[in-house]
């Protein structure tokens, strides 16, 4: 192509300045050129970054491969290496010898992982991260826990006694499914660090976007504003990256200003199949990593039967991310034969292992005395303060939810005003905020002035609020026209003093979303032992928009409230009503008031426990003149009237009807259930400190 051919080998060239094969020497023979090149790139690591549209940081990447002698270790980095290498087989062989029988999704042949991510913890650290937030699938995931995470040992092997019994809530194979949440010294810097192991479904890839919201919203709590102190590592499967739509989507959220974690380092574990599907079965382009090239970030293959290949790629990731706080990939190609080499002798690679062993052995002794699963020993995010130490709430009672009329006043002064001099809004908008103005001289709000209340209340309370979705700054019915910061779904988990809301165009694109509904948003608290409080709000009701867009499914959402319908709930308990809640798996509500809205969203952060809260939010209703709460219905103990209220049919199975209802004067049917609230003498919808909203009778 280039008109060279063998007589040319010895001829001395000049390098350009792009290169970096040179070292300290401006001019090679062709010979030299093409076996440093053939070093650099031709070996066991494959770099793909060409396709970078930015010249600097290829430049970077050429720097970091093609320096001569630039994959030289030290004696004392190699002997590390190889400590880590012996734990992560031994502990591979050690389960495989104990329970040969079990499924334990190990890493034969790719031990090599568990030292990749130590070296990748281990460059970020030297680099400031002192927060490292993982997600990965079942496969090495006790590997992880144990040589990683740093989890007791004796906890994860009593894992495998089928008498062990659950202590608390919490549900499933929870050995490959719970997380972890472990603070201790990195030995290699000598800095704190923690490191938080997210809870996984079955569903692979369906934890990424939630590592995602919950690194945003730890880099937001600690004013991280360009991802210095906290950081995720992601771990895939070959086949489940390139297989997975989420994958694509959470790679093109990864730059956007209000989702951004500046940089995550994705880390596949590839042993060329699916399961049992070939690759040529599986996907349409050369390598299972392709769909991160999107984004422009640069994918390093590596062998894992070298491991001092794995360990620079790993290195050179994580420097990545510090210098660019871009995201980066490894692809780690499965070892047929492992090879371990190291500056020891054999004696002293033989007492490595037989340490490791004996700490195996030890720990399997010690597992026997477990007798009890202490699910809440797996949180990957405990809440500090928030419960007692035992993991419950601190009382069963809530404040109310009511604001004096003060406040109302002033917070409704705000909404209907331009808060900055000498800005010009748009005419249209002038009026909206004209007409608010006008309800607030008359004590009166309107769907979006209720919830223009609630948020501005629990703002000025220092309740951080999150809202997300579609149109949300203007409202998807243009009624909303006030801007709040954007946010994610995993932000719900980080703290429960934030106010998370997500909401859909209509009611019906949630089932885009099911996978995420399902497996972490329904089952937080049964199964992961999380509570989650994040709010979906869902536009629902037959309004010409076709039969799609008219319903939200609220009958999907009812049969997950709960699992159990042959409880009859004691009714005079006390705190009934927040029992009640407390023990369903989410609130389902739909209000036919401004006030019901405003009373359900400050509840959501005044409650003492954290629940979801799924709202089939009106549409015409948003500006309907008769659809309007008084501002008595919103101070402390004022009335508060609900007049659709769904619920799980679980409670003798009857309907209930009101016989006294609001201004609307409508005569809601309600289906009462044990599961989210229940009509009794208190009221359809008990808030504390609210008077019931009329009788009840049975029809």
């Amino acid at each position: 192509f280039y008109g060279l051919d063998e007589s040319d080998l010895d001829k001395v060239f000049h390098l350009p300045t792009t290169t970096f094969i040179g070292g300290q020497e401006s001019a090679l023979p062709l010979r030299e050129i093409i076996r440093r090149l053939e070093m650099a790139y031709c070996q066991h690591i494959g770099v793909e970054f060409m396709f970078i549209n930015d010249l600097e940081q290829c430049q970077w990447i050429r720097q970091k491969f093609e320096t001569p002698g630039i994959l030289q270790f030290t004696n004392e980095e190699k002997r590390t290496l190889l400590a880590r290498l012996v734990r992560s087989t031994r502990f591979e062989e050690f389960l495989q010898r104990k329970w040969s029988s079990e499924k334990r999704f190990g890493l034969e042949g790719c031990e090599v992982l568990i030292p990749a991510l130590k070296t990748i913890i281990d460059k970020s650290s030297e680099n400031g991260v002192d927060y490292v937030i993982m997600g990965m699938p079942h496969r090495g995931r006790l590997n992880v826990l144990a040589n990683v995470i740093r989890k007791e040992l004796e906890q994860i092997f009593c894992q495998f006694d089928s008498k062990l019994e659950a202590a608390d809530e919490g549900s499933g194979d929870v050995k490959y499914h719970l997380g972890m949440y472990h603070r201790r010294i990195n030995r290699v810097t000598d800095r704190n660090i923690t490191l938080s192991l997210v809870a996984n479904p079955s569903h692979l890839e369906a934890a990424d976007p939630v590592v995602m919201g919950k690194t945003k919203a730890e880099q937001f709590y600690c004013g991280d504003t360009e991802g210095k102190k906290v950081m995720s590592i992601l771990l895939h499967g070959d086949a489940a990256f390139a297989g997975q739509g989420i994958v694509y989507e959470t790679f093109h959220l990864s730059d956007l200003p209000s989702y951004t974690t500046h940089g995550t380092v994705h880390v596949v574990v590839n042993n060329q199949i699916g399961f049992t599907t070939d690759p040529r079965m599986a996907r349409s382009s050369p390598y299972p990593t392709d769909v991160a090239r999107v984004v422009n970030a640069p994918i390093f293959h590596v062998n894992a039967d070298d491991p001092e290949a794995v360990m620079y790629v790993c290195k050179v990731a994580a420097e990545w991310r510090s210098t660019f706080h871009k995201d980066v990939v490894v692809d780690l190609k499965y070892a047929e034969v492992l090879v371990s080499q190291g500056v020891v002798n054999q004696p002293e690679y033989e007492e490595e292992i037989s340490k490791y062993d004996k700490i195996c052995e030890e720990a399997f002794t010690r597992s026997k005395d477990e007798k009890i699963l202490h699910i809440k020993h797996w949180l990957d995010s405990p809440w500090p303060g928030f419960f007692t130490l035992d993991g419950q709430p601190r009382s069963m009672t809530c404040p109310s939810t009511g604001l004096t009329e003060d406040i109302l006043t002033h917070i409704g002064n705000v909404a209907s005003s331009v808060p900055v001099e000498n800005f010009t809004i748009h005419g249209g908008l002038s009026r909206i905020l004209k007409t608010r103005g006008e309800l607030v001289k008359n004590r009166t709000v309107d769907w979006a002035l209720a919830e223009y209340m609630a948020f501005g209340s629990l703002l000025k309370e220092g309740i951080h609020i999150r809202l997300s979705g579609q149109d949300v700054e203007r409202g998807t019915f243009s009624h909303r026209h006030h801007v709040l910061h954007d946010q994610n779904l995993g932000f719900a988990m980080a703290s429960p003093n934030a106010l998370v809301l997500w909401e859909a165009q209509f009611g019906d694109f949630h089932n885009t979303a099911q996978c995420i509904i399902d497996q972490f948003i329904c089952p937080g608290q049964a199964k992961w032992v999380r509570q989650n409080g994040i709010v979906l709000l869902l536009p629902h009701g037959m309004e010409g928009m076709g039969p799609e867009h008219s319903s939200a499914r609220p009958e999907r959402f009812l049969q997950m409230c709960n699992d159990d319908p042959d409880v009859l709930p004691d009714l005079k308990e006390a705190n009934f009503d927040i029992n009640q809640l407390y023990d369903c798996n989410w609130v389902v509500v739909n209000c036919s008031t401004p006030g019901n809205f405003f009373h359900v969203l400050r509840r959501q952060i005044l409650l003492p426990f954290r629940k979801p809260l799924i709202i089939f939010t009106p549409k015409s209703l948003l500006r309907h003149p008769e659809a309007r709460s008084s501002f008595d219905e919103m101070l402390p103990g004022g009335l508060i009237l609900v007049s659709l209220t769904l619920v799980l049919a679980t409670f003798f199975g009857r309907w209930v009807k009101t016989t006294e209802h609001d201004s609307l004067d409508v005569r809601a049917h309600v289906q009462i259930g044990q599961t989210a609230c229940l009509a009794s003498h208190r009221g359809l919808w008990p808030l504390p400190g609210c008077a019931p909203p009329g009788l009840f009778q049975r029809q």
